[in-house]
């Protein structure tokens, strides 16, 4: 027996010294395929894996800009905001060394950086640079570019209030993506959602309330019905639902996007504090105080600490969105 023992680990030990270890592609392969699913902790492991194994054999500048970002929008994703600000920069810093600022892929970072939740202030430089990278390259570059930088674009102007420069782009962001035969699900999605949030603020809430249902059924259709990315669009449509007085509708939809952040996204990310308060409103109204009070207080502990670890309150400057983390030179 202890002989067959010996033979077995032998076995086992020389199978594991043949091996062949995961390169920086099989990780980030790996990556992208759990993103996929909305296992974006599980991703972020992987793209980690496989940026330190590409920044130590000195792979390109484009290889390492692609890994940075699927990175960044995996923090993203998570809502470690200020970890995804960081793999912005260095993708940011590795692409304007390359192409320069006015590049296309340059206005792309500058874009998803503009979003979020640890940036504010003056935005009217880095409104400037996008409205100008969607003049120059609306003919020749890629539809998925531009439509990731008019969201973007539309989404800083809706923080200002700024509806009526906001609603053209939204417009034609969807508009590009219909034209396509097999548009980008996910684009599609966040397409719809963003101009259904659009028509929540113009007031227009059964139109707001038609098109987060197309995006619900695009996202569910693409990715199932317990992905994360239908927590964005299902707490949307409820807060419609409460608009209009729909109390109960309201109910089962930010019980359901609740559920499925608790699930997917976990209990300290900032999706989740949002839908627990804006779910406190909808108790309220149906009479359910001391249980909404306990979950507004809740959302609001979570909120205040997913902002003291992401710095919120950082002041965007184009100059300032250069990293400050030396990447790996081409070889």
């Amino acid at each position: 027996m202890r002989f067959v023992l010996c033979m077995l680990l032998l076995v086992v030990r020389s199978g594991q010294a043949n091996e062949t270890p995961k390169g920086w592609s099989d990780w980030l392969s790996e990556g992208q395929a759990l993103s996929h699913t909305g296992n974006y902790s599980a991703a972020a492991h992987a793209f980690r894996e496989a940026l330190a194994i590409a920044e130590r054999l000195q792979i390109n500048d484009r290889r390492l800009v692609e890994l940075h970002y699927s990175l960044a929008l995996a923090y993203a994703e998570m809502g470690q905001f200020a970890e995804a600000e960081g793999e912005y920069r260095c993708a940011l810093s590795l692409v304007e060394k390359a192409e320069g600022q006015g590049s296309l892929h340059y206005a792309v970072l500058l874009a998803d950086i503009a979003i979020l939740p640890t940036q504010s202030g003056n935005r009217e430089e880095v409104i400037a640079l996008l409205r100008q990278a969607i003049a120059v390259n609306e003919r020749t570059g890629s539809i998925k570019n531009i439509t990731v930088i008019r969201e973007c674009l539309a989404q800083i102007l809706r923080g200002e209030k700024r509806y009526q420069e906001e609603e053209p782009l939204l417009e034609d962001a969807l508009a590009d993506l219909v034209r396509q035969k097999a548009a980008d699900p996910a684009l599609m999605g966040a397409a719809l959602n963003n101009l259904a949030v659009l028509r929540f603020d113009q007031e227009r809430y059964q139109e707001s309330v038609d098109l987060q249902l197309e995006s619900i059924r695009v996202w569910e259709t693409a990715s199932g019905k317990e992905h994360p990315s239908l927590v964005a669009p299902l707490n949307d449509l409820a807060t419609a639902y409460l608009k209009m007085a729909r109390f109960d509708d309201a109910d089962l939809t930010y019980r359901r996007a609740i559920n499925i952040c608790r699930k997917t996204l976990g209990e300290n990310h900032l999706e989740y504090a949002v839908l627990l308060k804006n779910y406190s409103v909808v108790l309220r109204k149906l009479g359910r105080k001391r249980e909404a009070k306990k979950i507004e207080t809740q959302g609001e502990e979570i909120q205040r600490a997913v902002n003291r670890r992401n710095g919120v309150g950082s002041t965007i400057s184009v100059t300032a969105l250069r990293s400050d983390r030396t990447a790996s030179d081409p070889r």
